[in-house]
């Protein structure tokens, strides 16, 4: 699904990726150039492109690190407490789609802007979106 040569021009996100991202909107995404766009239409709506982040294919998958092992024990740990609450479905979710070849959108959004995002990333091909917030994430879109 993903281009190599593409991946380098899209923002990645910081080291870590260890807790769930907090007062963001996660979208799964299929086509890079869908990817672009999302981008330009949400640094058009006032949305700090700089904040966006994107997680590309396998290598997107690996600095998920989904079973916390290339974090230490404090990575452990904290898969472990994942694995008995709901964020786990969506965290196996977005590894099993990265290492299928797909892209992770993640876009900064408090509760007044996650509706925006969701249309804006949901018009460009965006799918399993969640929004996630302090303690809770909410499923967003159809």
């Amino acid at each position: 699904m993903t281009d190599p040569g593409q991946q380098s021009s899209f923002p990645e996100p910081p080291d870590g990726l260890l807790k769930a991202p907090q007062n963001r909107v996660l979208a799964h995404m299929d086509d890079p150039q869908a990817v672009t766009a999302a981008l330009e239409a949400l640094a058009s709506a006032g949305f700090d492109r700089d904040d966006m982040h994107v997680l590309c294919g396998p290598k997107g998958a690996e600095r998920l690190d989904v079973s916390g092992r290339d974090h230490g024990l404090k990575g452990r740990v904290y898969r472990l407490v994942e694995r008995i609450s709901d964020e786990r479905e969506q965290l196996l979710g977005l590894e099993q789609h990265l290492n299928s070849g797909g892209l992770a959108l993640t876009v900064p959004a408090d509760d007044d802007a996650k509706g925006s995002v969701a249309r804006i990333v949901g018009s460009h091909g965006g799918h399993d979106m969640a929004h996630f917030a302090k303690g809770h994430w909410e499923r967003l879109g159809s």
